[in-house]
């Protein structure tokens, strides 16, 4: 059986689900955060790379239609994003679409110039500018789902 390609489920209140798959995710522009170290919560180094490359969240929720909805309804919503490992980031509307947080939240797809590896999976999250970006380093991202609170 062949192996399926990978793809991000997105859920909830978007007017439009979607499964985006790979290649769709890196038809939406294209960010690349340079130089990233990422610390644990603790503040012990877990990675240090030359680039990681990806589409904003913000973008990604947005080719699904989040921000046709009204904006009363926007300021009410959160995103968890979801890792295969059933692991979670949370993020409010607000951290996203009026904060530097939502500017280098990366659904990422490449790092160093290469597809990510195996133990990070084809599609992964991170949050660049949190203080730690370990809490929000999200492996595995097969899915994204906006809730309202």
């Amino acid at each position: 059986m062949p192996e399926l390609a990978p793809a991000l489920e997105v859920l909830g209140l978007v007017p439009r689900p979607s499964v985006l798959a790979l290649p769709v995710l890196q038809d939406l522009p294209r960010h690349d955060l340079g130089p990233t170290q990422v610390l644990c919560y603790s503040g012990r180094p877990v990675a240090q790379v030359d680039s990681y490359v990806g589409a904003r969240l913000v973008e990604v929720l947005d080719a699904c239609g989040l921000s046709e909805r009204p904006r009363s309804e926007l300021k009410r919503c959160v995103v968890v994003a979801q890792g295969n490992d059933g692991y979670q980031a949370i993020f409010s509307w607000n951290e996203l679409y009026n904060s530097t947080i939502g500017e280098k939240a990366l659904v990422l797809y490449e790092k160093n110039g290469a597809p990510l590896e195996a133990h990070l999976g084809r599609i992964c999250l991170i949050s660049a500018n949190d203080a730690r970006l370990g809490p929000r380093h999200l492996r595995g991202l097969s899915q994204v789902v906006v809730k309202m609170l």
